[in-house]
């Protein structure tokens, strides 16, 4: 921090570290936009890719647990527009519809064909938008109570197309709308018998007709209406083709904004199997994760944390940018904070060269790490190290080129086998590279961060965080977001046993780097379809694992479709790099087969060992060598085969 940052540092109310810490629990820790409330609206950030949802055409917004969708939907509701603009014109109005599991999973069982689950489930959407908008016009006319209402005829044939009895006000509507709800929720759950379905009313018709009336209205004539759907993965294959219908023929004042994880919007068609949702023409995908490329994502994580940071310090203290507060290291800093000049190969050399000018005028001019990889590979290529220093000499390019492009990997070997850290995750930039484009990720890292920062009640809120801080928020975030894996999915605990042994593997070829392809972190699936019914489980449990956030898929270079996992390349998402201590860069892959990766699950000590000494690493594997300080709590699961 220069002189100006200082003094700032000067006028911090340090004498209250309980007051700071309050508020930082009540502004950054809110991860998920269902903890923060209205508050989600006062810290609002928009996105690069907003303005693409604010057009009438149908977009789906994909990604993962913790990328932004439900924050950017409720915004875009009439909530959040009021929220965020002081008197909004109402170009356009949102209706937050958040897809509840214990709703419509009822829709389903063996006492109804799915033919008549789907005409039930299409009333009862027609019923939830009907909600939505009757919410929207009661919630309008309260701030405005002297603009025109819905007449009574407009309200009689809203009745009709729903079978309600008619009502005369909008208040009179939304009790009757409201109890023939409930009535309908009851009978869904003690159906048994097709005779006694109630009266359905004809898919998407209320909505239209409803929005034809509100459209009547002055003050909304202009208006573009959103039906904002959240959590559409949790809609059944069925339900989706209902709300894939509504979608594809929405009327001319009314269209769809769906936020989905990824791999969750898992069919296409409508309730008619010939007709097809198709992007581009029925709508736009916006994937976060491409629309916020690491340079925009940066930007945009950076604008979200210092919302919250102005929040948590004094009025009058300048916020600091993100790099200062989280400083990053260079592979040299590193190298010598993780004690290359200690290191046997480092120590070799220079009494090697001890007696030769030459080669120590090399050594006085080359950094530690470079002299700790010229030795590392003098002994990979079994040559002393005079005689790599004399090559390097003749050969001054080649080794430069060399040393630039492999340092990164080189830090990962200088403590391997010792105790505490062994490689620092430190830096705005690697904390962004590690959250994936993920803001909750990248949030919760920079709390926590925070947090143990403020502990020392002696250290300026404003001062650097320690490297050592964040490479120990950075491990402790992987290993939680790795304990709760178990948890989110049917597959949660083959997938924490995947992840596991994935990350073990990546992980000892991350410490024996000389000689061999460095930086490796990522897996391609051997087309091999032998064996059908472990082609099927492991497409499930890849699935499964994109959709929770344990795997990131990345095209290959003969993608034919997206569904294919085969045409793809997979990482380990790269949360749990520090905890697993890999490099978060992706870079190089192995190949692995179904039953590899059955194996790695059911039987991990003998695949990780089978997989490691299939990569030609130096000598034979024992599953428990050196196994990291931060993985001790699993040392169970990597002794023997459970």
């Amino acid at each position: 921090m220069d002189a100006a940052d200082h003094q700032d540092v000067k006028v911090m109310d340090t004498a209250q570290p309980n007051a700071l810490r309050q508020r930082l629990e009540d502004v950054f820790s809110g991860y998920r936009a269902e903890w923060l409330d209205t508050k989600i609206f006062e810290l609002f950030t928009e996105p690069s890719y907003f303005p693409q949802l604010i057009t009438r055409h149908p977009c789906f917004l994909e990604g993962g647990r913790g990328t932004g969708k439900t924050t950017t939907l409720r915004c875009l509701s009439y909530q959040g527009q009021a929220a965020l603009r002081a008197v909004p014109n109402w170009p356009y109005v949102g209706m937050y519809y958040r897809v509840n599991t214990n709703r419509v999973r009822a829709f389903g069982g063996p006492e109804l064909q799915e033919t008549h689950w789907t005409r039930m489930f299409a009333h009862y959407v027609n019923v939830e938008f009907c909600e939505a908008i009757v919410a929207f016009l009661q919630w309008y006319a309260e701030r405005n109570p002297d603009t025109p209402t819905l007449s009574k005829t407009g309200l009689h044939r809203i009745a009709e197309t729903l079978h309600l009895d008619h009502s005369n006000t909008l208040e009179e509507f939304r009790r009757t709308l409201d109890l023939s709800r409930l009535k309908f929720e009851a009978t869904v759950n003690n159906i048994a018998d097709v005779s006694l379905l109630p009266a359905l009313s004809l898919q998407g018709a209320p909505v239209d007709a409803f929005m034809c009336e509100v459209k009547k209205l002055p003050q909304f004539e202009n208006s573009f209406f959103f039906f904002l759907i959240d959590e559409y993965e949790n809609l059944a294959t069925y339900q989706q083709r209902v709300l894939n219908t509504l979608i594809k023929h929405c009327g001319e004042s009314y269209s769809f904004k769906v936020g989905v994880r990824e791999l969750g919007f898992k069919e296409r068609s409508t309730i008619n199997p010939m007709e097809q949702l198709t992007h581009p023409a029925d709508y736009r995908l916006i994937n976060i994760t491409k629309e916020l490329e690491e340079r925009k994502f940066s930007s945009f994580a950076a604008d979200v944390c210092g919302r919250r940071l102005e929040q948590v310090l004094d009025p009058d203290v300048i916020v600091p940018a993100p790099n200062k507060l989280l400083p990053e290291l260079s592979p040299e800093d590193e190298a010598i904070k993780l004690g290359v000049k200690e290191a046997t190969e480092f120590e070799d050399l220079q009494n090697e060269v001890a007696d030769d000018e030459e080669f120590k005028n090399w050594c006085s001019n080359a950094h530690p790490l470079e002299i700790f990889a010229l030795a590392s590979r003098a002994r990979e290529e079994g040559m002393s190290n005079a005689e790599k220093l004399r090559d390097v000499l003749a050969n001054p390019n080649r080794w430069a080129g060399h040393f630039d492009n492999y340092k990164h990997c080189y830090l990962f070997a200088i403590r391997k086998g010792k105790r505490g850290i062994r490689k620092y995750f430190t830096g705005w930039r690697v904390f962004c590279l590690l959250s994936a484009s993920n803001i909750r990720y990248l949030l919760e890292l920079v709390d926590q961060s925070l947090k143990r920062h403020f502990e020392g009640l002696d250290l300026d809120p404003l001062k650097a965080i320690s490297h050592e801080i964040q490479t120990k928020v950075a491990q402790d975030t992987g290993q939680k977001y790795l304990r709760e894996l178990e948890g989110i999915s049917l597959n949660g605990a083959k997938l924490t046993r995947l992840l596991l042994s994935l990350g073990r593997v990546f992980q000892v070829m991350a410490e024996d780097p000389i000689g061999h392809t460095p930086e490796v972190n990522q897996f391609h699936l051997k087309a091999d379809v032998e064996d059908k019914e472990n082609r099927r489980k492991v497409e499930e449990l890849v699935a499964d694992g994109i959709m929770n956030l344990a795997l990131l898929r990345h095209p290959g270079s003969k993608l034919q479709q997206q569904t294919d996992i085969r045409q793809l390349d997979y990482t380990i998402h790269p949360i749990f790099a520090a905890f697993f201590g890999f490099s978060h860069r992706r870079k190089r892959k192995i190949v692995l087969s179904d039953r590899d990766i059955l194996d790695l699950v059911d039987h991990p000590t003998d695949a990780i060992g089978r997989i490691v000494n299939g990569q030609r690493r130096t000598g034979p594997f024992d599953g428990l060598d050196e196994l990291p300080e931060q993985m001790k709590l699993f040392e169970g699961f990597y002794a023997t085969d459970q």
